[in-house]
């Protein structure tokens, strides 16, 4: 900055070496050329810090990316692998007809493939969220609150709510899997229902999927 902020004196200096004389006018014009430069650095520094910090973002948006992208990835693994358990014979086989079966009545009808991979995806018992919805709701009959079929109370009070029946399903099953971890039945989760004959109910209505 002081090499350019000198640019006016030192082509006036010049000037008077090789015995010019220079008009004001020409010093103003000087003076005003050498401020037009500081401006124009001034400005190129700046749209460098911005490039600079647009080129960081990118890199962490880059870095931000691959580790979605491997989670995604992490995620689709452990879902193909749960499948295929679930789907074992000995583990109930053809889960997602049977819970269409049981809720084919219902207002939740239609609903077993999004039931059975929100199960899988939090790791818990295919036929536990169908049993308790048809508990709380009668299977989205009379539901707490917008695709509250479940009971549930939101956390600043009153009841939940959900914009679709698969946000909510999706929801449900990984509240559960926060609450009481990879649960296969009623009996684990302790907290769930205030009612004493709740988990007893519920079991009975697994038994029927």
């Amino acid at each position: 900055m002081i090499i350019l902020t000198s640019i006016w004196a030192t082509v006036i200096v010049l000037a008077v070496l090789v015995g010019m004389r220079l008009s004001n006018a020409q010093i103003k014009e000087i003076k005003d050329e050498a401020n037009n430069h500081k401006r124009e650095i001034k400005l190129l520094r700046s749209q460098n810090r911005t490039l600079a910090s647009q080129v960081r973002h990118l890199k962490d948006t880059s870095k931000t990316l691959g580790q979605i992208k491997k989670k995604v990835y992490q995620i689709n693994k452990r879902r193909s692998s749960l499948v295929k358990w679930a789907a074992l014979p000995e583990r109930g086989g053809d889960w997602i007809n049977r819970i269409d079966r049981y809720l084919a009545a219902t207002p939740l009808s239609g609903n077993g493939r999004i039931f059975y991979l929100s199960a899988v995806d939090a790791g818990i018992e295919p036929r536990l969220m169908p049993a308790i919805a048809m508990i709380e709701s009668g299977g989205g009959r009379a539901n707490a609150n917008a695709n509250n079929f479940f009971g549930r109370k939101a956390v600043g009070g009153g009841w939940a709510s959900w914009p679709t029946k698969e946000a909510a399903i999706h929801n449900q099953g990984q509240y559960i899997a926060k609450m009481w971890g990879h649960a296969t039945n009623p009996y684990e989760m302790k907290g769930y229902a205030t009612s004493p004959v709740w988990k007893g109910k519920v079991a009975t209505q697994m038994a029927k999927i």
